[in-house]
């Protein structure tokens, strides 16, 4: 007598089960658009038993191990050294000096003769490039010859990340964006392809497991980092978890710190009670968030300089004037009905809204995938415009900066009233030095802000209000011309 064959599981239909399990456990969301993504993540980590009966064992009693092999599977981000260097540029250049410098009279030591320490925390910090980058803007500043000592804290909540990230063994695609020029001054060649940060700069970083979700006062005391990086990592978290994240962050930013989050990441309308105080600045062609006080209350860091004018951050938009630009004609011979133009519409800005969500969340390739189908000849041009600059955006996150402009010149080229591919060909014109084309870029930007459609500011401003980006490009070509 034949045994029968198991019955075959039916993985879609336990998925809602996982994303339960993901979001009380690890404080972690992924909607449907990840379902092939979560299916082979359970698949793998279920090994030998089924994935039926796997879930069944951590809804009953989850152990840490297994936690940490689903946050394994889920939380690898893509990430290189110097990764949007102009926030370390802005942190080195603008922040660090006013940060550094001792109030009038103030000795450069503290108490017993010990030395000030800047305490700085790459929060998210994946293999660790970001934490060793951090590193180097903070060695090349020259704090210790100022009396400041410094250290970097590095948490994540992936372990395999972590020991990558103490490895410290990295191959050309985590320096694509490293000249050459850098790895002879900061790293060491340890094998042929393979290179390390140098022991001055690994010394100073140290690295932990921690889930920024979660609450732990200890670990999140008032005060207790000058600068933190959570770049691209608030993204992750399902509602509950990201509010305590926000207010772990947050509430550990000390008098005068400084808060980097990801370029598309904003604190804007999240109800944080600790907000009080955080004012969102820009310098460098990025944003930050730095936490005000008064003057009086502290000897360092220092007060923002009198000629840095940004004010709070305003309220979210409301009521901006619909997009000014059209689709491009059909002849009447060629034109579908009403219907379908409607549902091909709707389609293209469902697509392009996965688009966004996919290249956000790490997921670079899916998310050129999806732009792709957006730049095709049966695509309005200006959503072919929006799919070219998301494109662009794309190639920015992985360090490749040629292919970037290419194509926010070619969204420039597809809608002539579109301002934000402008605003990032300035931005990427001033890092190269060349002046006359990032001040003609950012000025071009800066009038086509005005009637920018707020529909497009919404998806591709960063959650950053009109006049922040107008604001912002105000301050770059003054900065040019200085």
């Amino acid at each position: 007598m034949t045994r029968a064959a198991p019955a075959a599981v039916d993985l879609p239909s336990l998925l809602p089960r996982l994303r339960a399990l993901l979001a009380a456990r690890l404080g972690l969301h992924f909607d449907e658009r990840q379902d092939d993504r979560l299916t082979a993540a359970l698949t793998r980590v279920a090994g030998p038993v089924s994935p039926e009966r796997f879930l069944d064992q951590m809804e009953l009693a989850p152990t840490r191990a297994r936690l940490d092999a689903l946050a394994a599977e889920l939380t690898v981000g893509e990430t290189f050294f110097f990764r949007h260097a102009e926030q370390f540029d802005a942190l080195r250049v603008d922040l660090l000096p006013l940060m550094t410098r001792a109030a009038p009279g103030s000795p450069a030591t503290g108490p017993g003769g010990t030395r000030r320490r800047l305490r700085a925390l790459s929060a998210g910090c994946a293999s660790g490039e970001e934490a060793y980058t951090l590193a180097i803007t903070l060695h090349r500043a020259g704090l210790l010859a100022q009396g400041v000592d410094w250290d970097v804290l590095a948490v994540d909540l992936n372990p395999a990340a972590l020991a990558r990230a103490t490895a410290a063994r990295y191959g050309e695609w985590s320096l694509r964006a490293t000249t050459q020029e850098q790895r002879s001054l900061w790293f060491h060649r340890v094998d042929p392809g393979q290179w390390t940060p140098l022991p001055t700069i690994r010394e100073r970083v140290r690295f932990a497991q921690r889930n920024l979700g979660q609450p732990d006062a200890l670990f999140w005391a008032p005060g207790s980092f000058d600068i933190i990086f959570c770049r691209n990592v608030l993204i992750y978290f399902e509602a509950s978890a990201l509010r305590q994240a926000i207010r772990n962050l947050i509430g550990a930013l000390a008098p005068g710190g400084v808060l980097f989050l990801g370029h598309a990441e904003t604190l804007r309308g999240k109800e944080a009670a600790d907000q009080e105080g955080l004012v969102l600045r820009q310098a460098h062609g990025c944003f930050f968030y730095r936490r005000e006080t008064p003057a009086s209350t502290r000897s360092w860091p220092l007060e923002w300089p009198a000629t840095a004018t940004p004010g709070p951050a305003a309220a979210p938009l409301a009521g901006l004037p619909a997009a000014m630009t059209a689709a491009e004609p059909v002849s009447d011979a060629t034109r579908p009905d009403a219907d379908a133009a409607a549902d091909k519409g709707g389609d293209d800005q469902a697509l392009l809204d996965e688009a966004l969500h996919l290249i956000e969340a790490g997921q670079v390739e899916d998310g050129l995938r999806a732009c792709a189908r957006l730049i095709s000849p049966g695509t309005p041009a200006t959503l072919q415009a929006e799919g070219l600059f998301l494109h662009g955006l794309a190639m920015e996150e992985r360090g490749q900066l040629p292919a970037a402009e290419w194509h926010h010149q070619r969204a420039a080229a597809k809608d002539a009233s579109f301002a934000l591919p402008h605003l990032r060909l300035g931005l990427l014109a001033r890092r190269r030095g060349e002046v006359i084309a990032a001040h003609r870029e950012l000025r071009r930007a800066l009038e086509l802000l005005e009637h920018e459609s707020g529909d497009r500011l919404r998806r591709f401003g960063g959650g950053f209000d009109r006049e922040d980006l107008r604001r912002l490009c105000r301050d770059e070509m003054q900065e040019i011309r200085a």
